[in-house]
């Protein structure tokens, strides 16, 4: 007996050696594996969209946008991991069949002796009791066992369903991805488009404005013509154009590299856009009342759709506080083996049912009905706020498209009277009648003004995208009742 207490201490102690020196340390990666998995990334990145080969229109950004964004891509694999988790839910609707097999072996027999028990009490052993076996040293043993809960399938096809409109959901937040997208590549393809265009304008006039203060210098050293004051005073009126410029510059210079972002493209790619800034554009013209609009809104807004849903699934709450109050049968049978030679059987199956309730779930069951009930109220209350939003967001959408027209209306009149002026000044200039600087202020104004213009415009199709947006339909061509109906 010692010496089996003994081996017993002595394998527990190898067994807390072996256990100790298993444990987990914190390992930091090493460079190379940073390395490998950067350049790993970068490979991926490469090859994740189709190369440029011609300009780019406004249509083909929106298409590369949709299909090779990264920021998409990863709610569509959220939406693909909502859909896995819907077939799994499924099998928790499934009966359970649980298989085993075993082998077992003691260092001797259990042999047992047995006594009369009277009177309450078991009866002393003889001095030379009788033992007996049934058991022997080394056993094998199979089993396979069938489990079905009728409760546990009502809950979990329940829950199933309500997985299923989580599945909907995740489509429907995919949705609204594509509609954000389509608006931010909408936005920065017209700024990339005036960045395109100005940039071109900008670089040359710097160099321009560099060669008068250069010049300016070289009249202060030789003392010609213009006094000390003058002088500087010229130089200063050139370096806040400078500064204007350079301020220009920075706010253009970053559009195309967020465009590419947007398409999925990396920031080194070049590419050119196949728009330009023209002198009249053609503004897209609504052909749908507004009550088309708030009805196609109500319709499709992925946020509304949603919202329906998560109703759905708030009242299937209620169904599955009424279950958790029944009792739960539960139905079992199985199949099984022992290679015993005491037993007269050596398999056999056994089968049978049994109901359990938990008599406190009645009262636990009525709150939580409560509790459903009360979250449903709150989801209908939800959604009509939520209804709301909507409406307005299309009124808004309009009013800001109608009015984003007046800008681009103003900033047009008032490009044409810029360029009027600039070519008036540049007239002048050539017969000497004005200065250098009048020339490049004007020559900066009209810049600027060309930027307005462009923004503006910019700014109209934005409005005009935000209309589709507000009606959760993803157009990119002209709105038109035809065009709603295929969105459902």
């Amino acid at each position: 007996m010692k010496k089996g207490i003994y081996k017993i201490i002595t394998v527990s102690v190898i067994a807390s050696f072996l256990i100790t020196g298993c444990s987990v340390k914190p390992e930091p990666m090493l460079n190379d594996d940073v390395k490998k998995q950067i350049e790993n990334n970068i490979s991926l990145l490469n090859e994740v969209a189709l190369p440029v080969t011609e300009p780019i229109t406004i249509n083909e950004a929106i298409n590369r946008g949709l299909e090779h964004n990264l920021s998409k891509k990863v709610k569509l694999l959220e939406t693909a991991l909502a859909h896995q988790q819907l077939d799994l839910v499924y099998y928790d609707m499934l009966p359970s069949l649980t298989a085993s097999a075993g082998y077992s072996e003691r260092n001797n027999y259990a042999a047992s002796a047995s006594t009369s028990f009277v009177n309450g009490e078991p009866d002393p052993l003889t001095s030379n009791p009788s033992y007996s076996v049934s058991q022997d040293k080394q056993r094998t043993t199979a089993d396979i066992g069938f489990s079905w809960n009728i409760l546990d399938f009502g809950l979990s096809y329940v829950r199933a369903e309500q997985q299923a409109d989580k599945f909907l959901i995740a489509k429907e937040k995919q949705k609204k991805v594509e509609h954000n997208l389509t608006q931010e590549i909408r936005r920065a393809y017209y700024q990339a488009v005036s960045s395109q265009d100005l940039l071109k304008r900008i670089q040359p006039m710097m160099i321009e404005v560099n060669e008068a203060l250069q010049s300016s210098k070289d009249i202060k050293e030789q003392r010609v013509g213009k006094t000390p004051m003058e002088a500087l005073s010229y130089q200063r009126e050139l370096y806040d154009i400078l500064r204007s410029l350079h301020t220009l510059e920075s706010s253009l210079i970053s559009a195309k590299v967020e465009l590419a972002e947007l398409m999925g493209l990396k920031p080194d790619v070049k590419f050119d856009l196949a728009d330009k800034v023209e002198k009249d554009y053609q503004i897209p013209e609504l052909d749908i009342s507004v009550e088309k609009m708030e009805m196609a809104a109500l319709e499709n807004r992925p946020e509304l759709s949603e919202s329906r849903y998560q109703k759905r699934i708030t009242e299937k709450e209620i169904t599955v506080a009424k279950l958790k109050m029944l009792p739960g049968i539960n139905l079992n049978t199985s199949l099984s083996y022992e290679n015993s030679d005491y037993l007269l059987n050596n398999d056999w199956y056994s089968y049978g049912a049994n109901v359990s309730w938990n008599l406190l779930n009645v009262f636990k069951g009525s709150e939580m009905n409560k509790l459903a009930k009360t979250q449903v109220e709150i989801a209908k209350e939800q959604d009509l706020a939520l209804t709301m939003a909507v409406l307005s967001q299309v009124h808004l959408s309009v009013i800001k498209y109608n009015q984003a027209k007046k800008e681009y209306l103003l900033s047009k009149d008032y490009l044409g009277v810029a360029d009027e002026i600039y070519n008036l000044t540049e007239i002048e200039n050539n017969i000497n009648i004005n200065s250098k600087l009048i020339l490049i202020k004007e020559k900066l104004n009209n810049i600027l003004a060309t930027l307005r213009y462009s923004s503006a415009y910019a700014n109209v199709q934005n409005s005009y995208g935000r209309i589709f947006a507000s009606m959760g339909v993803n157009g990119k061509e002209n709105l038109d009742s035809d065009l709603l109906s295929t969105q459902k």
